[in-house]
């Protein structure tokens, strides 16, 4: 093994354009917000997508329209990481995996339009099914990802197994207040204070003054995409075979 912890990198040799997949408005700002708040920092080309309408997003029906409250709030988000407002697919919230077909086509007409030098998406084995579905989409679609393209993969309901840390210390601040935009989900989820826990415990291993926050991804290539979605839903399979 050639790393007891997870490796601090260097941010300097990431480069644009940047593409992001995130299934509902917030996936993204939870996983890699300061990271996009870095790219966009650099003046990298930041492309962000918005796979679902967010439309289960409100189980109190406290909205009148949650779809375009979360919209809203997601242009606002990004906004406060300088990043430009997203594309909206609006595809069924939680029903993504019937749509994995659509939706990997529609992922290789992306891949080849923007052509990213870096990508975040979903590492594969998240909780959510709409993030698996973005995960193996992704998967399936590389090929038409740049060979060299750094694809760089987060967690939202899990943090991902093992990977490389990057220090967000100070674009954290950006991402906490990107966070507060999402004030239809901090009424059932406290965003802001659960994310700057896990952001400061992904440094619990580092013993670097200065280091506070930093986010964490599995750093892969496209070619390595598939393998590593086939042995991480194996995993998948074997630690959840007992679960209702």
């Amino acid at each position: 093994m050639k790393h007891l912890f997870c490796p601090l990198l260097p941010r300097d040799p990431l480069r644009g354009p940047v593409l992001v997949l995130a299934a509902h408005p917030d996936d993204e700002v939870i996983g890699a917000g300061a990271m996009l708040a870095y790219h966009a920092r650099q003046g990298h080309t930041i492309t962000v997508v918005h796979a679902t309408d967010g439309a289960k997003g409100d189980p109190g029906a406290l909205a009148t329209d949650i779809c375009a409250v979360r919209r809203a709030e997601g242009k606002a988000a990004l906004a406060r990481l300088g990043v430009p407002a997203p594309q909206h697919w609006d595809l069924p919230d939680g029903e993504l995996p019937e749509h994995l077909p659509a939706l990997t086509e529609r992922l290789r007409a992306l891949f080849a339009a923007v052509q990213p030098a870096t990508l975040y998406s979903f590492w594969f084995g998240e909780a959510h099914r709409d993030h698996r579905a973005i995960a193996a989409a992704t998967a399936l679609a590389a090929a038409a990802l740049p060979k060299d393209c750094r694809c760089l993969l987060y967690g939202v309901n899990h943090v991902v197994p093992t990977g490389v840390l990057f220090d967000t210390t100070d674009c954290y601040p950006a991402k906490y207040k990107a966070l507060q935009a999402y004030a239809s989900q901090n009424v059932y989820v406290d965003l802001p204070g659960m994310s700057e826990h896990r952001d400061r415990a992904n440094t619990v291993n580092l013993d670097l003054p200065g280091v506070l926050y930093g986010e964490m991804f599995a750093d892969l290539r496209p070619a390595e995409l598939g393998p590593a979605a086939e042995l991480a839903t194996a995993l998948q399979r074997l630690l959840t075979r007992d679960l209702p």
